[in-house]
């Protein structure tokens, strides 16, 4: 008796203890490879037809984290993708899948997927393509390897979730972005502008989460825009975000950590330009290095924060979710700032939209940003009706003072950019995440976290703004930037209401959850988004059925011995790197030797290579060339390595085969 009284008295004690140990959620983190079409696809981003892959700068990963709720069970997934948006069809089918497949508890309120933004992946992943800027074809190849690279992320963290603990910092980054826009947002009220500290939000919020005392990644948040590389590149490139995620997991691969994930997810940088000087260049000698600059300085802030002791995250996960159909909405007197109700408006592209930013290298030579209702010319009316239609008097009207170019939203029989919106709250623990489809300006920004701010009170300690995520639509700007028309305001879609609009639903949203109504696997989404999976005409990959000999010949060789720093270049025969994707894991390999093995110790992956197919042509029976280029560095070891190529050519039995070129071995001293 006397034994057991002491063992009670001992778990009385320790239980708690144990539990505290363990803390209050379970979390798992993956990445997987989701690497378009290297060749022939247009880029996503720029809006250039001229601008289509020719070979890898770094590919594309998707990162999840995976939290789960111990006490409800409740999952809650984040992914950044390094794509240029992600469409709310991969959202529905991602969703869709994870509740069949890995756990019921999955909704379209506790799945977010946000884009990294980079503008140098290849497109063809948006059902709406039929009448649009970005790119007018979709590839069910490339869909596919987007939408189930992200569940795989997903379904394989979830797999991994472990006792976690859940620690929140934050850091200002250094001379890592600039606001491109400034002159709207000097158009902001004086009062309001004086209430913060720089015109653009240099914080980064990084959430660490830690299994075993251990880090075993983060997702931080910070907003700036991954442009470094410009419309003039031709290379799939992850650009400075991609960078950042790749040497923080470098470094934790360095002390031990082969597993650990880096998320850098993308925030309110609506107005936010890495090109530091303000003319389309950023602060290095060319755009690779300038985004390596970029997200070196992103890496550096991550570290501070990780290895900082932070604050711990309590209590559990809670949700909000609503679909807005943003070409129609009304926004009450208390919030629309003329004393009446006021409406958003069907989606439209203007004037300034064509002109693109000014800063960022400019979009069509017949526009400049600033182009208002003034300046409508009637030659510019008539060839954009020829194009596509010409806008209502009431479009022009509630976009005014857009000079409306083209009215996506008055097209039929459809429109021809999504209407209804996914937006929501996630709260963990005390940090509020903010989930927009848009690209946020910086004030925009702070004016929606204050009104939730504002209503959550104590609830929340910190607050975040996801934006880029479950969809893609344009840009958020205040009012007062609006008006100046701007690229940034040419590129909001709904209207000079659009933020209020969202500052209404974001009150709202956020008045719910301190109600404790929440948004669940039961809840009811109304209305919802079109489904138009039934009207897509995938189409084959660029130069993805060309037979062929097997290629095997070095055209041009690498020197035998290189100083650390040099540039190491090869030329060999190579058939068109689409034909074999998405098999091919890398179609560029660095090999050292050791002994007489040859290891691996970079690829397609690695920031400091590049491949560069050139098509073949007319007389070369289907086989182009491709330069493998490694671009050494003092850090490296020095030794003896080669470069090789390796790809799948399509034979004249119509059979795929593996193939593998090796160029002549060299010294690095």
């Amino acid at each position: 008796m006397k034994i057991r009284n002491y063992f009670s008295f001992f778990l009385f004690f320790t239980l708690p203890l144990l539990a505290n140990e363990s803390g209050s959620f379970l979390a798992g983190m993956a990445k997987k490879d989701i690497t378009g079409p290297p060749v022939g696809v247009m880029f996503w981003g720029y809006a250039r037809e001229d601008q289509t892959g020719m070979g890898i700068q770094t590919r594309q990963y998707a990162r999840a984290l995976v939290i789960e709720d111990k006490a409800t069970q409740k999952p809650f997934a984040y992914v950044t993708a390094e794509v240029g948006g992600i469409p709310f069809e991969i959202q529905r089918e991602v969703v869709s899948k994870l509740q069949k497949e890995v756990d019921p508890n999955f909704h379209l309120g506790n799945v977010l997927l946000n884009a990294s933004h980079t503008h140098s992946g290849p497109a063809g992943h948006f059902h709406y393509s039929e009448i649009s800027f970005y790119s007018t074809q979709f590839y069910g190849d490339s869909y596919v390897v987007l939408r189930d690279g992200i569940f795989e992320a997903i379904k394989e963290a979830y797999q991994k979730r472990k006792p976690a603990e859940l620690k929140i910092g934050k850091t200002y980054v250094k001379d890592a972005g600039v606001n491109r826009s400034l002159s709207a947002y000097m158009a902001n009220p004086e009062s309001e502008r004086n209430l913060y500290p720089d015109n653009i939000d240099k914080e980064m919020v990084q959430l660490n989460v830690f299994v075993g005392g251990k880090p075993i990644g983060f997702v931080n948040w910070y907003g700036v825009h991954p442009t470094n590389i410009t419309f003039d590149n031709r290379l799939i490139s992850s650009d400075n975000k991609g960078i950042a995620s790749l040497l923080a997991e470098k470094e934790a691969f360095k002390n031990g950590d082969p597993s650990f994930v880096a998320i850098f997810a993308q925030a309110n940088e609506g107005d936010v330009s890495p090109n530091l000087n303000l003319d389309n260049t950023g602060p290095g000698k060319d755009i690779y290095d300038s985004s390596f600059i970029i997200g070196k300085r992103q890496f550096l802030a991550s570290q501070e924060i990780l290895k900082s002791n932070g604050k711990t995250l309590k209590g559990g996960l809670q949700f909000a979710h609503t679909f807005i159909d943003m070409s129609k909405h009304p926004v009450r007197s208390e919030f629309s700032g003329t004393g009446k109700t006021e409406y958003t408006c069907p989606s439209a592209y203007g004037y300034a939209f064509a002109a693109g930013s000014t800063e960022e290298g400019g979009g069509h030579w017949l526009f400049h940003e600033g182009m208002t209702e003034k300046n409508r010319k009637f030659y510019i009316d008539w060839i954009a009706k020829f194009m596509l239609q010409s806008p209502s008097e009431e479009l022009r009207e509630c976009q005014k003072p857009k000079a409306v170019l083209f009215p996506m939203g008055e097209t039929k029989p459809l429109p021809s950019l999504p209407q209804i919106l996914p937006y929501g709250i996630v709260l963990v623990g005390d940090l509020s995440i903010l989930v927009l489809p848009h690209e946020v300006t910086t004030m925009s920004s702070r004016r929606l976290k204050k009104e939730v701010q504002v209503v959550m009170k104590d609830k929340i300690s910190e607050i975040v703004l996801s934006g880029l995520t479950n969809d893609f639509s344009g840009y958020i700007t205040t009012p007062e930037e609006y008006s100046t028309q701007n690229y940034e305001g040419g590129h909001t879609l709904y209207g000079s209401q659009s933020l209020n609009a969202l500052r209404q639903e974001f009150f709202r949203m956020s008045s719910d959850l301190v109600r404790g109504i929440e948004f669940s696997k039961s809840s009811v989404s109304n209305p919802m988004p079109l489904d138009l999976s039934d009207r897509i005409h995938p189409l084959k990959l660029p130069d993805s059925e060309i037979v062929s000999e097997k290629p095997k010949q070095v055209l041009k060789q690498n020197v035998g011995v290189y100083k650390k720093g040099d540039q190491v270049v090869c030329q060999v025969n190579a058939v068109s790197p689409n034909i074999g994707y998405p098999k091919v894991t890398s179609y560029l390999w660095l090999e050292k030797k050791v002994g007489t093995d040859w290891n691996r110790v970079k690829s397609d992956a690695d920031f400091d290579t590049k491949f560069v197919f050139h098509k073949p042509g007319f007389f070369d029976k289907g086989i182009g060339k491709l330069d493998l280029i490694w671009e050494s560095s003092d850090t490296d070891a020095e030794g003896e390595y080669r470069l090789v190529h390796e790809g799948i050519y399509l034979s004249s039995d119509l059979k795929k085969n593996p193939y593998r070129v090796e160029c002549p071995s060299f010294r690095l001293q």
